[in-house]
């Protein structure tokens, strides 16, 4: 296995320092199981920002089609082949269809009853109730349609990570196209274990425990580390499930060891300004021995929250060259503190 990455110098004449000659430094990296590209660059953007939500929550809290008093009026319910009681619940959580649905098996887990969440309000039983019960209704839907081999979880966590609504949710579906880069990834998992003998995601935590620079720790039976070649400007953190090959393979116990991850991943969010976030699970397909599924985590931010702009520019969307403005292990640094 590689970490492969490439220095760039980049010379100028720098006006901040009276156009004196200035090296400025900048890395291409290179994902070690795919080869994909990501730049490592823009240091003196480092930061996040995040804005006071006062007025989104007042502004939304109304009309809101996820808070107890709408939602079974508002929210379309599953035909009864699909669930039998229209609507999945556990504890806070409630799982409906999405009534924009990306595929045919497409739902959306209300995670809880209030209608913002910080961070810091999130415990281990509601991310986990809100995880079970979105696992529940994958089991339930479409599990002998082979169009619905994928089970597929998504996060977006306040407006910078692209999320339209405040109310904590969770994205749900199931799906035969999981995307360009899990499949990628799944792809690539099976040629390395070709060519090597072996599983890739077990060498991944092997030589990320061993190198201790991106190492941030075990929780319960899941394992985390910073993203080498990461895909969010502020970097992503990575849970691996060991020897869970897809979706339906995560057990209660690993759910409740996400939840005690992610708390710790919050933690680190609220000491550093960062108030939204991506969060996405990458399952493999059932019956097979090279992949095991594993989520990623990634904060999202303004690069200038004084015109409200986007982290992601034309590199990432177009070209789709992810770069971040801090190093994973100058980022592990600062979240190993809270494992």
């Amino acid at each position: 296995m590689e970490f492969k990455s490439i220095r760039k110098i980049s010379r100028l004449l720098d006006p901040r320092a009276g156009f004196v000659e200035t090296r400025v430094e900048s890395e291409v990296r290179f994902h070690p199981l795919t080869g994909r590209t990501s730049r490592v660059a823009h240091f003196s953007l480092h930061g996040a920002s995040r804005p006071d939500p006062g007025e989104l929550i007042a502004a939304t809290r109304e009309k809101c089609p996820f808070c107890p008093q709408a939602v079974d009026r508002v929210t379309p319910m599953f035909p009864a082949d699909i669930v039998p009681q229209g609507r999945l619940r556990r504890n806070e959580a409630t799982v409906v269809p999405n009534l924009f649905p990306y595929d045919a098996y497409s739902a959306l887990t209300i995670m809880t009853r209030d209608h913002y969440v910080p961070l810091s309000a999130f415990t281990e039983e509601r991310l986990s109730d809100a995880f079970a019960l979105s696992l529940a209704f994958l089991d339930q839907a479409g599990r002998d349609d082979p169009e619905a081999a994928f089970g597929l979880i998504n996060w977006n966590y306040m407006p910078y990570s692209g999320g339209s609504q405040i109310h904590p949710h969770l994205q749900v579906y199931a799906t035969a196209t999981p995307g360009n880069l899990l499949s990628a990834e799944i792809e690539a998992s099976r040629v390395y274990q070709e060519r090597n003998g072996r599983n890739f995601w077990a060498d991944l935590i092997t030589a990320e425990q061993e190198a201790g620079e991106r190492w941030l720790g075990a929780v319960g039976n899941t394992y985390w580390c910073t993203a080498f070649a990461p895909l969010g400007v502020l970097g992503d953190i990575l849970a691996v499930f060991p020897d869970s090959r897809s979706c339906r393979d995560l057990t209660p116990g690993q759910i409740g060891d996400l939840a005690r991850g992610l708390l710790k991943v919050f933690a680190y969010y609220e000491s550093a300004g960062i108030g939204s976030f991506n969060l996405a699970f990458y399952p493999g397909p059932q019956g097979q021995d090279y992949f095991w599924t594993h989520a990623v985590v990634s904060a999202r931010t303004s690069i200038n929250p004084v015109v409200h702009a986007s982290d992601i520019n034309t590199l990432q969307h177009l070209y789709g060259e992810p770069f971040c403005v801090v190093t994973p292990e100058e980022l592990a640094r600062k979240v190993r503190a809270f494992f």
